[in-house]
């Protein structure tokens, strides 16, 4: 689509404008990854800047309106030719994650025991990331439900933010049994945000159809985990199984330090149905909608029943150069139904 239809980019590098860029690429990689762009600059006069940790900010400009940056974060790597000079830069969580990271012990001496995981998350922000300005922030940080407790986590040394995502997974709301809703970390310009996963029941959803959005649309089938055991280092387990599995039992296995059987499969259950999905996996061309943010609901307007309905953005890569602009959105695939649920059968043992 052309820039000038309904988008007109603009980047810039510690506040001043890039013009001579050729191209920009931004991805959104979803499952709480870091989200990166990448700079081609057809200005080889570049290479000689002060680049590295530079701030980086892009704005798309959707309907020619200035407003909030799409992505702002710090040049990383640099490549320079004689011609050009190629720039990727990484969102603020760059800093805390990855052996670029300062890594934290946690033991027994030296803990976060009386910690959230929220709680947890804010202060190694506000002492590692933020300790001389502030590049995150931590003003929409808000707590789970349920929470997650630190007490018992013990690392060798870990970066913060993958000690982060090993423990938030056990943020569940489990209040519909047959769709329990995890949480996942994305950015807004330099706000994190910890949210709960959406609803794909819910009445707000962004309407695209072939005459209004769609340039093109794909889709792959795959089988979906139907059974997951549960196991505790003391010996304890239990098992799920979803449905009767007519193309056959695709399973997982996760381990707890719970010691009860019903509990741990209580766990396996959730596990099942938090990521059970039908064999769908969508990709979108659009010619609008390019702002929209990961979990953003889409009602797909189209013919075919088996995608028509609300999905989940779980993925956005955005590609510009002087004459165009493209916008690939990835859908999760359609929730169970009620139907389905109650067919699954429990194992206790």
């Amino acid at each position: 689509m052309s820039q000038n239809t309904y988008s007109q980019p603009k980047i810039f590098i510690d506040d001043k404008e890039i013009k001579e860029y050729n191209s920009i690429v931004l991805k959104e990689p979803g499952t709480n990854r870091i989200n990166s762009l990448s700079l081609t600059i057809g200005d080889p006069d570049y290479q000689d800047a002060h680049l590295f940790n530079a701030k980086i900010k892009f704005y798309l400009n959707e309907g020619n309106a200035e407003g909030t940056p799409t992505f702002i974060g710090y040049i990383r790597n640099i490549s320079p030719s004689d011609t050009a000079i190629s720039i990727t830069a990484y969102d603020a969580r760059i800093f805390m994650s990855g052996k670029e990271a300062r890594p934290i012990a946690i033991t027994d001496k030296n803990n976060y025991d009386g910690y959230t995981a929220i709680q947890f998350l804010g202060e190694v922000i506000r002492k590692y990331v933020n300790k001389d300005k502030i590049i995150i922030d931590l003003s929409s940080l808000s707590e789970t439900d349920p929470v997650v407790p630190m007490k018992g986590i013990r690392t060798d040394g870990d970066s913060p933010y993958d000690i982060f995502l090993s423990i938030i997974n056990r943020a569940v709301d489990d209040s519909t049994p047959e769709d329990p809703l995890s949480y996942v970390v994305t950015m807004e310009g330099e706000r994190i945000i910890v949210e709960k996963k959406r609803s794909v029941d819910g009445d707000k959803a962004y309407v695209l159809s072939y005459m209004d959005g769609i340039s093109s649309l794909s889709y792959s089938k795959t089988l979906p985990f139907t059974t997951c055991i549960a196991t505790s280092p003391s010996g304890y387990w239990g098992e799920f199984e979803y449905g009767n599995s007519p193309m056959g039992h695709i399973g997982s296995t996760i381990s707890s330090e719970q010691e009860n059987n019903a509990v741990l499969s209580n766990l396996a259950r959730i596990e099942v149905m938090k990521n059970y999905v039908e064999s769908k996996e969508i990709s979108v061309e659009c010619t609008r909608a390019f702002d929209v943010g990961l979990e953003t609901l889409i009602y797909l307007s189209v013919p075919e029943k088996e995608l028509r309905g609300n999905h989940r953005v779980i993925s956005k890569s955005i590609k510009v150069n002087k004459n165009s602009i493209g916008c690939t959105l990835g859908l999760d695939k359609r929730p169970t139904t009620v139907g389905d649920y109650l067919d699954r059968k429990i194992k206790v043992i």
